[in-house]
């Protein structure tokens, strides 16, 4: 797999970051409201990794598995995770694979 933060990868971050400075800034603060939230960072790392895992994200996954390590989650929590989302997509497809049985 390639590396997803690579060199053409942070330049346009740069770039981004540049052209819509405010919006950056705002961003900035509010992720930082999140850290006063009801649950611990490990617990929070979790949550935010199984939305990344249910919505396919690869930088979601590689940003929040590593951060969710760091706060302490056990493999066997990441593997939790895993199925947790995995649960999530399969309700989702069954219930979108339905319309194909409407009239």
């Amino acid at each position: 797999m390639a590396e997803l933060f690579d060199k053409d990868y942070m330049k346009a971050s740069a770039k981004f970051k540049e052209a819509s400075k405010e919006q950056v800034e705002a961003f900035k603060k509010y992720k930082e409201t999140l850290t006063k939230g009801p649950f611990d960072k490990k617990t929070s790392e979790l949550l935010m990794l199984a939305a990344g895992i249910a919505i396919q994200c690869d930088y979601c996954i590689d940003s929040h598995s590593k951060k969710a390590k760091a706060a302490g989650a056990t493999p066997e929590e990441l593997a939790f995770v895993v199925h947790l989302a995995a649960e999530v997509k399969h309700g989702a497809t069954v219930s979108y694979g339905l319309k194909a049985l409407q009239e």
